[in-house]
């Protein structure tokens, strides 16, 4: 289903799709992706979910409880199907309020518009709808290694890494509720055998304790409601009830006392 045709935005997905595939890091990290999405998404209902990206291996459409999942592309995609949307993240091609949950796969690390990007989502989205930004980790190893090779001449690669508390102060002011993220694959497998095994466990130790120095982490927000309290007064013209008070009883009668300056009139003599 194609509902527009945009400039080519992301000319890098198709490297971190091969990256994904090819290297060792990336297959690990797709298998704790997956682990950790059928986290995330196990309580997520409704009739729409849309995830934006390069194509990583993680099943998406397996994961999601909504009833469609859509796959949007910004250049022309080799796979068709019902699923696939051609358009921009900075110009979702969907109605306001429509989708129940989004998911920006490495979105925000290869656009140059990724407030534009993170507006669109809080357009699009139902209220207490889902996001899920899978990120790289600006401040872990990778991070720093790829900092390292843009400094270097033919490699000004557009991938960059997102810190997770500057996303969390985005997502703040555009109204959304986060939680804490996940980090996941702090290191590339290496070695084999004994020293692999090591590895891996040292790895699945550290995203145990959610370590900071992971490679990529997932970040889930939802779009908060906003509720506005109306201080106009119901009533605006009610009239104002005044106490009178009351004189000593005569014969056990309550009677009240004169109101105002005027002189009372003298009582008529008892028969």
């Amino acid at each position: 289903m194609r509902l527009t045709r945009p400039t080519h935005e992301f000319s890098p997905e198709a490297g971190l799709t091969r990256w994904y595939r090819n290297r060792s890091l990336g297959r690990r990290l797709v298998d704790q992706l997956t682990t950790q999405l059928s986290k995330d998404l196990e309580h997520v209902f409704g009739y729409y979910t849309v995830v934006t990206g390069p194509d990583i291996g993680v099943p998406f459409s397996q994961l999601g409880k909504t009833q469609r999942v859509f796959q949007l592309y910004s250049h022309e995609p080799s796979a068709t199907g019902p699923g696939i949307v051609e358009g921009a993240a900075n110009a979702l091609p969907f109605a306001t309020d429509s989708l129940d949950a989004l998911v920006l796969c490495h979105t925000l690390d290869t656009t140059s518009t990724p407030h534009e990007v993170l507006r669109e989502c809080q357009r699009v989205l139902l209220p207490n709808g889902h996001l899920i930004i899978i990120s790289f980790n600006a401040l872990s190893i990778w991070g720093c290694m790829n900092w390292v090779r843009r400094l270097l001449p033919r490699r000004k690669g557009r991938i960059r890494g997102q810190g997770s508390r500057r996303l969390c102060d985005w997502l703040s002011l555009l109204g959304f509720a986060t939680a804490d993220p996940r980090f996941l694959a702090s290191f590339s497998p290496r070695g084999t055998g004994r020293i692999g095994r090591l590895m891996d466990r040292i790895d699945q130790w550290l995203v145990s304790l959610n370590s900071p120095s992971g490679t990529v982490f997932i970040m889930h927000a939802r779009k908060r409601v906003s509720q506005y309290l109306d201080s106009t007064p119901l009533v605006s013209h009610r009239p104002r009830l005044i106490s009178i008070p009351l004189a000593k009883s005569q014969d056990g009668v309550p009677v009240p006392r004169e109101q105002g300056r005027a002189q009372p009139e003298p009582l008529e003599p008892t028969p």
